[in-house]
């Protein structure tokens, strides 16, 4: 009788937790995320001996908002304060194609590297396309926060390094 109803306990228990926290399943149902779903700034990364400054713009997911969202940006542009272009070179090389379901305080990121060493230029804002599933996504326009070198190389957008 102990063997059964400790066995009864732990389905119940498997149950409850079953219905309390996503399954990999559920989180990778999340729709893909658009311009509207994202809460998205740019960042500098803390300074290191690195030839290379750095930084981070994050994906933060709206309130009540869980998507998902990877890939590359595209069209991405560096602007002055009246939205002019730059004309900031880029460079290739985005890595890996990755996926991360944004919710709560889980963001994606895509890393920025310049060389410190080179021209520089200090935009108001940057300017891209989001990816789509199957089109681009939504053009975002986000307040730049300090000068970069050139040419500018962007990550694919994934779960932040710790």
């Amino acid at each position: 009788m102990n063997s059964f109803r400790n066995t009864a306990l732990a389905l119940a228990g498997a149950a409850l937790l079953s219905t309390a926290v996503p399954t990999t399943a559920q989180a990778d149902a999340a729709p893909w995320c658009t311009g509207d779903d994202l809460v998205i700034t740019a960042h500098d990364m803390r300074p290191t001996t690195n030839p290379d400054k750095g930084h981070v713009i994050r994906f933060a997911a709206a309130e009540g908002v869980t998507c998902t969202i990877g890939g590359s940006l595209s069209n991405v542009r560096f602007l002055d304060a009246a939205g002019q272009d730059l004309d900031v070179p880029l460079t290739g090389g985005q890595g890996p194609y990755t996926e991360a379901t944004v919710h709560g305080i889980f963001s994606a990121v895509a890393y920025v590297g310049s060389p410190k060493k080179s021209d520089t230029v200090t935009p108001a804002y940057v300017r891209f396309d989001l990816p789509g599933k199957g089109s681009l996504g939504a053009r975002i326009t986000t307040a730049w926060p300090s000068w970069i070198g050139t040419p500018v190389r962007f990550t694919n957008i994934g779960w932040p390094v710790s």
